[in-house]
């Protein structure tokens, strides 16, 4: 009874089929199907329709073979419709034609989504064609390129399609190890896959777009869209480069480094920094400025920080707190990195500090002891010169006769004891107005000296020593009206210092010269001889205390060493230069600035 029912529906389904069919034929002729029975092609359509139909008819006997045609029509009812005509030969057992069987269906809704369909792949075609961009279809089982936008073309040559897609694009001999197909076909079908590779045509990257789409004929073909971002990878790279650079060079450096950021956290260090630290580097990345250094204000590190933002760099020294509680102390140079952090090269100068203290002490207890030194001489220099004056004094009186008549022989020791005498009183003096110097004591009683009569008094003073070595004692240039603003008596002591040792120094028949000029506010005044001359290591030897250029004991030349670094002293206390030019051999000036009367 079910097959029975069942084959009841079947038919009734067929005969629905085949109403529906008769009504269709009825519909597009405009008869009933009793009406077109018996008639011809030219009973039913215009005479160049009909003789259209006979042709075709006449071509499917006479080849024996259907045919199949499609074209627009016009229903009797004025409706457009597209027909799809099937005629095929009819034959008799012997295989004799004996009519046409034909076939019509109207395909219009069919054309219409097929034509909608082709002007759609044709507009896909047209807004991939326009892209910037290469883009391209491919088969994925044949891997044959079905279409190549404008761009891909450009690069990769205008006859590619219908070519392998990786020996187009890659000039590979075989599928791309890195295809694609088995991430957007089968289960992923209808997902984007995006990935990037260098394209080993051109070496250039591309950031691609692959999707599943459907071509006109129904299958299903891989599109993918390449965006070039050649550029972008190459500055990645140097970027990365760069950054492995900074990483290399920071780790290795010796200095300690520390990054922080605009409110005084550290957010990177090298292994120098924890070294010196005694940290971690995890430690020190929790810390901050005031966790580190001996200020433990953090809001004077967010001031700071704010200097560094309107400054860009700063330079100092810090001391900083070691994990072991010590303090050390590093000089420092931060600078601006980008990112809005700060960068900063330290140096560990803990053992540096400690030798500039020592040697601070060590300078300071020098001049405590210079000081205690020079008191002593100036003290000692009193004591000495008071009973040696009496020494010279009663010297003075055996000599001039007061005590009574001496003999020839008695006269020649007591001159002797008086040169002796005013010799070591000179040397006493000179070393008491060097401690009074060094000391700080020794004052000056300027007035406008005119320097004619002070030239007059050094030659009347010394003339009788020039004249024993038959010297030529003589001032150049008096400098008339001119006067200086010095010490009157100061400034007598340096000429005598500086004429005294010219004819100290100057071998018989020689000369001595004191010359005077002005330049702008100063008095240039020089000593000229023509005595032994001085080498170059013993122009670095003069000015200095108790220094001599013969130190030998066999000297020729007697003398403590004090004159030129008095009148050095002497000089400077004035606001003056002093200085020496000379050849071995070649004689000697001595040159001095004084300042000209105000």
């Amino acid at each position: 009874m079910k097959k029975e029912a069942t084959s009841q529906k079947q038919l009734e389904k067929e005969n629905q089929n085949l109403r529906t069919r008769i009504q269709e034929l009825e519909d597009s002729f405009g008869m009933l199907v009793g009406e077109i029975i018996g008639k011809t092609d030219y009973d039913l359509h215009n005479k160049d329709k009909a003789d259209l139909f006979h042709l075709k008819d006449k071509i499917v006997i006479e080849q024996l073979r259907p045919h199949r045609n499609e074209e627009w029509s016009t229903s009797p009812d004025g409706r457009k419709v597209f027909l799809d005509t099937y005629k095929a030969p009819l034959y008799t057992k012997g295989g004799a034609s004996i009519d046409i069987l034909g076939i019509s269906r109207d395909v219009k809704l069919q054309k219409i989504k097929e034509d909608e369909l082709i002007k759609a792949h044709e507009q896909l075609l047209s807004v991939m064609d326009a892209f910037d961009e290469p883009a391209y279809v491919a088969d994925p089982v044949t891997y044959e390129l079905l279409f190549a936008n404008n761009s891909i073309q450009k690069n990769m040559g205008n006859d590619i399609i219908g070519k392998k897609c990786y020996q187009a694009l890659q000039n590979f001999d075989s599928p791309c190890p890195f295809c694609t197909n088995h991430l957007i076909f089968g289960n992923k079908l209808g997902k984007t896959h995006i990935w990037e590779v260098q394209n080993s045509k051109n070496n250039r990257w591309y950031r691609c777009i692959d999707k599943a789409i459907e071509w006109p004929d129904g299958r299903m073909v891989r599109f993918e869209l390449a965006i070039d971002i050649h550029k972008e990878k190459m500055s990645q790279k140097a970027l990365q480069e760069s950054e492995e650079k900074y990483r290399t060079y920071v780790n290795i450096a010796p200095h300690p480094i520390f990054v922080i950021d605009s409110y005084g956290n550290y957010v990177d260090v090298n292994p120098a920094a924890c070294k010196v630290t005694g940290y971690s580097r995890k430690e020190i990345l929790k810390m901050d400025l005031a966790d580190l250094f001996t200020h433990t204000d953090k809001s004077y590190y967010l001031k700071l920080c704010e200097s560094l933002q309107f400054e860009g760099n700063l330079s100092g020294e810090v001391s900083v707190i070691k994990k072991e509680g010590k303090i050390i102390y590093l000089e420092v140079q931060v600078v601006r990195i980008p990112g809005n952090r700060f960068l900063a090269l330290c140096t560990d100068i803990t053992e540096k500090k400690k030798i500039e203290d020592e040697i601070l002490q060590t300078k300071i207890a020098a001049e405590n002891a210079n000081r205690t030194k020079s008191e002593f001489l100036a003290n000692m220099s009193h004591e000495l010169r008071t009973p040696l004056n009496s020494v010279i004094g009663f010297a003075d009186i055996l000599l001039n006769g007061i005590a009574g008549e001496i003999n020839d022989k008695q006269h020649g020791y007591i001159s002797n004891i008086s040169r002796s005498g005013r010799h070591l009183l000179n040397i006493i003096n000179e070393i008491l107005d060097i401690s009074k110097i060094e000391s700080g004591k020794m004052k000056l009683y300027k007035e406008n000296v005119p320097l004619i009569e002070i030239f007059k008094e050094i030659v009347a003073t010394l003339q009788h020593l020039a004249d024993d070595k038959n010297i030529d004692l003589k001032v150049s240039s008096y400098c008339n009206e001119k006067y200086a603003y010095a010490d009157r008596a100061k400034l007598k002591q340096i000429l005598y210092n500086l004429a005294g040792n010219a004819i100290k120094f100057t071998e018989n028949g020689g000369s001595v010269t004191i010359n005077a000029n002005v330049k702008d506010e100063f008095i240039h005044i020089s000593v000229v001889d023509t005595g032994i001359g001085i080498d170059l290591e013993g122009l670095k030897k003069l000015f200095k205390p108790f220094m001599q250029l013969d130190s030998s004991e066999a000297r020729k030349y007697e003398g403590t060493g004090l004159g030129l670094a008095l009148s050095r002293e002497l000089v400077e206390l004035h606001g003056g230069t002093i200085w020496a030019e000379s050849e071995q051999g070649q004689g000697s000036t001595f040159t001095f600035t004084i300042p000209i009367c105000k």
